[in-house]
């Protein structure tokens, strides 16, 4: 009896144990901030019962992009609904009061893990930095490498993989403007300066400025730039140097020599916060939102305008500086995951990247050839200003097309006035261009006021 009652024990758990494992394709997932099951094709499995689903995108208000997005996307999913959470505004901008209650609004639903599924992340300035720490976003990293159908090769990857934060992907950017400096072609030229952009730093961008001015150029190089508002740029360039989740590293010499740099630049009239018009100036700070752009603007600010990288740091690698204007967040205790990425790369698409070109250079590689193409084909862009046609060929437009793809110093946005760090920043550093606190003493009030921000 007792040899028959073991074989009986030993049978009832092995069916257990057949019952509760886990079936084909669906296993858990290492990544604390996604712990959820796997499909076969890599795609996180929603949570939803009748097989309909909706995705809830939380942003200040939806335009053409998203709404036809929205049109498109559920006429090939039925039984998904893209809905859109919207910031209600009483007018067309939103004034102070209004952008303090949107960051606070968005905070509170992204730190109680109870808000929407996705979030638009770039149009006001949000704590991001703040909503990684607490572990509030999913690392879309890790849908990025166990997604099989999602193909790195169809998108412009030096933007998705230098918009890393935490040694991690939190968002998706899906469009971006890059940052450069215009210069006086032919004054530079006449000087008989050679510049190397794609390897000078702010030091070699001075002793260049300081060439220029001696032999019969022009005495400022930049000029409409106050010192607080480049070293807010700077530190968005430097910004995995400078933070790393909760903690700041702002009393490091690198940030002190950085401070004395950019005062140098101002003390030597290189730079000057003052405006001056670019026909009196060596270059000029610009963004570039599209093929026609940079053609239009390589005209705009001189009549033989050539376009340069912005300086870096001595010990920083080169690299174009670009800012996404664009971008999705996945909350991550969304129940709809899968959905949600899916939804997401349909973003990305060409299909879908075409639909407008009012935001930027597009993260999808085919909609930038095609713009190329486009305006080549076009044969000329005009520039009223300039009072004359810019040709539009394969030669001239291959510098804008070698800068989409070397772009890789993101700025995440720290010179935005909305921007908590930005106005640490900008408060704690005039007394140091003022000269009334040394740069040792100037970085350690940030230091202490920033770490008490990160750690809120």
């Amino acid at each position: 009896m007792r040899k028959a009652m073991s074989i009986l024990f030993m049978f009832i758990i092995v069916i257990v144990s057949a019952c509760s494992a886990p079936t084909g394709g669906q296993t858990s997932s290492n990544n604390p901030n996604n712990a959820t099951a796997l499909s076969e094709e890599g795609m996180p499995l929603d949570e939803t019962k009748g097989g309909k689903k909706t995705v809830v995108v939380s942003m200040l208000a939806a335009d053409d992009f998203y709404l036809q997005a929205k049109q498109k996307y559920e006429a090939q999913h039925p039984n998904t609904t893209i809905q859109f959470k919207e910031f209600p505004a009483e007018g067309a901008t939103l004034n102070p009061a209004e952008v303090e209650r949107y960051i606070k609004q968005i905070s509170t639903e992204v730190l109680s893990g109870k808000g929407a599924d996705l979030y638009a992340v770039s149009t006001i300035p949000l704590p991001i930095d703040k909503y990684v720490n607490k572990k509030a976003f999913v690392n879309l990293e890790e849908l990025i490498k166990r997604d099989k159908t999602f193909d790195p090769n169809l998108y412009q990857m030096n933007i998705i993989e230098n918009s890393r934060m935490n040694n991690g992907i939190y968002t998706l950017p899906l469009q971006f403007y890059m940052e450069a400096l215009f210069g006086d072609a032919a004054n530079i030229g006449n000087a008989g300066v050679t510049i190397d952009d794609k390897n000078w730093t702010w030091s070699e961008f001075a002793e260049i400025s300081k060439k220029l001015a001696d032999k019969g150029g022009h005495s400022v190089s930049l000029a409409n730039w106050a010192p607080e508002l480049l070293l807010n740029n700077l530190v968005s360039d430097n910004y995995p140097k400078l933070v790393n989740g909760q903690t700041a590293s702002f009393d490091s010499a690198f940030f002190t020599d950085l401070l004395k740099q950019v005062k140098s630049l101002y003390d030597n009239n290189i730079i000057k916060s003052e405006n001056v018009d670019s026909k009196k100036t060596n270059f000029t700070y610009s963004i570039i939102t599209s093929p026609s752009d940079y053609l239009l603007r390589l005209g705009l600010y001189y009549s033989n305008g050539k376009i340069y990288q912005k300086p870096h740091s001595a010990d920083q690698q080169s690299g174009v500086s670009f800012s996404v204007t664009r971008e999705l967040a996945m909350n991550a205790n969304s129940k709809v995951k899968g959905e949600a990425w899916n939804f997401m790369k349909f973003l990305m698409s060409e299909e879908i990247q075409s639909l407008t070109k009012e935001n930027g250079i597009s993260i999808n590689k085919a909609v930038n050839d095609k713009a190329v193409q486009d305006l080549v084909k076009q044969g000329s862009v005009n520039n009223p200003k300039a009072g004359k046609a810019l040709e539009a060929s394969e030669e001239n437009l291959q510098p804008f097309k070698e800068m989409v793809s070397e772009a890789r110093l993101r700025d995440y946005g720290y010179n935005d006035e909305h921007n908590k760090l930005s106005a640490i920043i900008t408060e704690e550093a005039k007394a140091f261009f003022t000269g009334q606190k040394t740069a040792e003493a100037t970085a350690k009030l940030m230091q202490n006021r920033i770490m008490s921000y990160l750690n809120e």
